[in-house]
C-alpha cells in the first residue's frame, strides 16, 4: 500500500461524499474507536479494503488526525491478533496528510475455507459481518450456513429424505440408470442393486433404514414435491417491464404456472412455458425456405433453466424458496435460491477456470443419465454464443446475498431503431455503452464515475460487460498499470 493510494482514496471520498464497499473512514483523534471490529470483519469476508483512521466522515471527510500513531497501531494489531477469529494480518501505513498524522490499514480478503472472520467477544453469529455498499452488515443465518457448509464439506444433495422410501422412486428409471452405469463401469457391476443405489448416492442407510437421498428424490421421484413442496419453478408472464404492471384488462399476469416434478420434468415444463409465451417470427430465405425464429434462442434459455435447477442451494436454509422465471416485454429473468458456491466468482463464469460444484452427486447422476447435462462447463458459453447468433446482448449475471439471477434481453439498437421480432421502443445496447465510455474516458475516470455517467447501478454489469471487454479489446487502459486492482483505479481511452 502506497501513500499515493491513500491520498487518492481520501480525494475519492470527498468528491462523492460517501464511503464505498472497499474504503472506510474512521475518526480517531480522541482515542481508539470503540467500534471498528465490524469493518475489519466485513473487509476480511468480502473483497478486502482500506480503513483510514483520522478522517471525519461527518465533517465532509475532513482531516482531523489521530490521537497517537504508535498506540493506534498497537491497538489495531492487538484487535486483529487477539480479538478476531481467524487472526488478521493487516498492512498498516502511518502517513502525514494536510499537516495531520493518519493511519491507513489495508485488509486482504481471507481464503474461503477460513471464513467467516468474526469478532470473538460477540461470537460467530453476532460478530460476523459482510460489506454491503458503505455499510457493515451482520451476516445472515444463510450466509453463515453457506460458509460453514463449504468449510465442512457438507453436500445437501446426499441428505436423506426421511419421509420417503425406495418405493417412492420410479423403479423403471432406476433399473435403466443402474444398468447403464454397470455397462460403463465394470467394477461397479459386481455389486448388487441395493448397494449400487447407495454407491451412486441415490439412497442412504440410517440406523438400518434405507432412505432416498435428495438427489435420488429429485431425479427419480414419482412426485418429489410431496416431500419438498417448495422445490418447484414459478413461471409468470408480466404485461409490462416490471412486476406490478397490469394489462389492458387490469390483469397482473398474462400467464402463470407452477411447474413441478423431477428436475428433468421441471426443465421440460419450464421450456414449454417459455416457448408457448414468446413471440415467433417467420423467416423466408432466397430459396423460399421457411424458418421459424423464436424471440429468444431456446438453447440459451434451456442452459440457464438447467443451471438453476442443478446448481441452486438445496439446503434447509433455502428449502422454502422456489426458482422464479419471469417473462417481461423486454427480457426474461431467471432467479434461483443461493449465492454462488464456495470460491466461485462472477468473473469466473464462462471461463476455463474450474468451478466448484454445490451438488456434486446430483450433477454426476444427471451427467450419467445424459438427459439434462450433456457437456459440463459448457452452459454459459452456450448462452453467450446463442444470444450472439441472434444479435442480442450477452446474458447478464447478478449475485445477491442469497440468490443468483440471469437476465436475457430481447432488444438491440441499430441506427436508433429497436429490432426484435415485432417489438419497438428504445434500448441501449452493450456496444452503445462501450462507445459512450470511450468518449467519456478521454480523461481518466473511475468505475464509479462511469456508472454514474451511464446511470447504471450494477458494479458487476459495468465491470463484466463493459470495462473488461474494452480493456481486452485494447480500447481502454488502466492508469495504474502496476496495480490493476488498486482501490482507486481509473480508466482512460487508448488512442489507436
Amino acid at each position: 500500500m502506497e501513500k499515493t493510494e491513500v491520498i487518492e482514496a481520501i480525494n475519492y471520498l470527498r468528491k462523492y461524499k460517501t464511503e464505498t464497499d472497499r474504503i472506510e473512514a474512521k475518526t480517531a483523534n480522541g482515542g481508539f474507536p470503540k467500534k471498528c471490529y465490524d469493518t475489519f470483519s466485513s473487509f476480511s469476508n468480502k473483497y478486502g479494503g482500506m480503513i483510514i483512521f483520522g478522517i471525519n466522515e461527518e465533517n465532509n471527510f475532513s482531516t482531523e488526525g489521530v490521537y497517537d500513531v504508535k498506540d493506534l497501531q498497537e491497538q489495531i494489531s492487538n484487535l486483529c491478533t487477539d480479538s478476531m477469529e481467524p487472526a488478521i494480518r493487516p498492512n498498516i501505513l502511518p502517513l502525514e496528510f494536510e499537516g495531520k498524522n493518519l493511519v491507513a490499514v489495508f485488509i486482504d480478503e481471507i481464503s474461503q475455507n477460513r471464513k467467516p472472520c468474526y469478532y470473538k467477544p460477540r461470537g460467530i453469529k453476532g460478530g460476523s459481518y459482510t460489506r454491503v455498499g458503505d455499510k457493515d452488515d451482520n451476516m445472515t443465518d444463510y450466509e453463515l450456513y453457506a460458509l460453514q457448509s463449504y468449510k465442512e464439506h457438507i453436500f445437501e444433495d446426499t441428505r436423506p429424505t426421511k419421509r420417503a422410501t425406495i418405493d417412492d422412486l420410479n423403479q423403471e428409471q432406476l433399473n435403466s440408470y443402474i444398468e447403464k452405469v454397470k455397462n460403463d463401469k465394470p467394477n461397479f457391476s459386481k455389486n448388487d442393486f441395493d448397494k449400487c443405489l447407495r454407491l451412486c448416492g441415490i439412497t442412504d442407510r440410517n440406523d438400518q433404514t434405507v432412505y432416498p437421498t435428495l438427489a435420488g428424490t429429485m431425479i427419480f421421484g414419482d412426485y418429489p414435491q410431496s416431500f419438498y413442496p417448495q422445490l418447484f419453478v414459478a413461471c409468470v408472464v408480466v404485461p409490462g417491464n416490471k412486476l406490478g404492471d397490469v394489462g389492458t384488462m387490469g390483469e397482473r399476469f398474462i400467464d402463470n404456472k407452477r411447474i413441478e416434478g423431477t428436475i428433468e420434468e421441471m426443465l421440460n415444463g419450464t421450456m414449454n412455458f417459455l416457448r408457448r409465451n414468446m413471440k415467433t417470427s417467420v423467416i423466408i430465405d432466397s430459396n423460399g425456405k421457411r424458418t421459424d425464429r423464436t424471440e429468444y434462442p431456446l438453447e440459451a434459455l434451456r442452459e440457464a433453466v438447467a443451471n438453476a435447477l442443478i446448481h441452486r442451494d438445496y439446503s434447509t436454509q433455502t428449502e422454502n424458496a422456489y426458482i422464479s422465471v419471469n417473462m417481461y416485454d423486454d427480457r426474461i429473468e431467471i432467479l434461483n435460491p443461493g449465492a454462488l458456491y464456495g470460491t466461485n466468482k462472477l468473473e469466473k463464469l464462462g471461463t476455463d477456470t474450474t468451478m466448484e460444484s454445490r451438488n456434486p452427486t446430483l450433477v454426476r447422476i444427471l451427467e450419467e443419465k445424459g438427459s439434462v447435462i450433456e457437456n459440463r462447463h459448457s452452459g454459459i458459453p452456450t448462452m453467450k454464443r446463442e444470444m450472439k447468433k441472434y444479435g442480442l446482448p450477452e446474458p447478464e449475471f447478478y449475485e445477491e446475498r442469497d440468490s443468483f439471477k440471469v437476465i436475457f434481453r430481447n432488444k438491440i439498437v441499430v441506427h436508433n431503431t429497436v429490432e426484435s421480432g415485432q417489438q419497438s421502443g428504445q434500448q441501449t445496447s452493450i456496444e452503445d455503452n462501450k462507445l459512450k465510455i470511450l468518449k467519456y474516458c478521454v480523461e481518466a475516470k473511475s468505475a464509479k464515475e462511469i456508472r454514474e455517467y451511464l446511470k447504471i447501478k450494477s458494479r458487476q454489469y459495468i465491470s463484466t460487460y463493459l470495462i473488461k471487454p474494452l480493456i481486452s479489446e485494447g480500447r481502454l487502459g488502466y492508469t495504474n498499470k502496476n496495480s490493476i486492482n488498486a482501490r482507486n483505479q481509473k480508466y482512460i481511452t487508448l488512442k489507436k
